[in-house]
């Protein structure tokens, strides 16, 4: 079965949801024009039962809508400004419908969830200082991982959450680990992760073991993907998870 990704540009709010195949084949299916989203989202993370979390950190507003197997996207439940801190700068979900917020700015963090019938809930605060603050991109894996990766060093880190919510650092890459132009990184199925750089539009798809080895699978070279994408999420993201 092939993963649906879906990339969204803010500039000019268009978007586009391809595929990847378990050969790493990137495919485009569903084109969305220039307006089709809004333009002011900063964050957008997949979430159960076909659903997707926008954030606008500008307003602090947010919207849960679904996908169908069509591709047809839809609006469900609105978050009106100031519903969220206006500070995060990841978003990511997590296993049992938890969602990971993080700001640089204060490097604190947060898990809260979200339910059936997308009610919010804030569970487990980290005040200021319990992160890093230089995480530009952070992604869940499988087997409740979490990848942190920093563009300014090119370093990373993968972590681990438990049931109650407990991080923990298992395996740091230090500077130069990494290249330092990544703009996007989404978990995809497989144990497989891509990466993607705006500003020459390349690409990479690697893998990671249980072990926390990383690994160059596929390269895509400058100019493969479109160089407007903001943000890049896998749909599949949990069952991957």
């Amino acid at each position: 079965m092939s993963d649906r990704i879906l990339y969204y540009g803010a500039a000019s709010a268009r978007g586009l949801i391809g595929t990847v195949d378990g050969n790493n084949v990137l495919k485009d299916v569903t084109v969305y024009p220039a307006g089709s989203f809004a333009d002011d989202w900063t964050e957008i993370t997949a979430l159960s039962g076909n659903r997707i979390l926008y954030y606008g950190a500008a307003s602090a507003r947010g919207l849960i809508g679904t996908i169908n197997g069509d591709n047809v996207l839809k609006d469900v439940t609105e978050y009106p400004a100031g519903s969220f801190a206006d500070d995060w700068t990841q978003i990511t979900a997590l296993s049992g419908d938890r969602i990971l917020f993080y700001g640089a700015a204060s490097a604190r963090g947060l898990i809260g969830i979200v339910d059936d019938n997308n009610v919010l809930k804030d569970v487990t605060p980290y005040p200021a200082g319990s992160f890093a603050e230089d995480w530009t991109q952070i992604t869940a894996l499988s087997g409740d991982r979490i990848l942190y990766y920093a563009a300014a060093s090119g370093r990373g880190l993968i972590g681990t959450v438990d049931d109650d919510n407990a991080l923990e650092d298992v395996t740091e890459y230090p500077a130069g680990s990494f290249a330092d132009d990544w703009t996007q990184i989404t978990a995809l199925s497989g144990d497989r992760i891509l990466y993607y750089a705006a500003a020459s539009a390349r690409g990479l798809i690697g893998s990671v073991d249980d072990e926390n080895v990383l690994r160059d699978v596929k390269v895509f070279p400058d100019g493969s993907f479109a160089d407007d994408w903001t943000n890049i999420t896998d749909l599949n993201l949990h069952a991957i998870l």
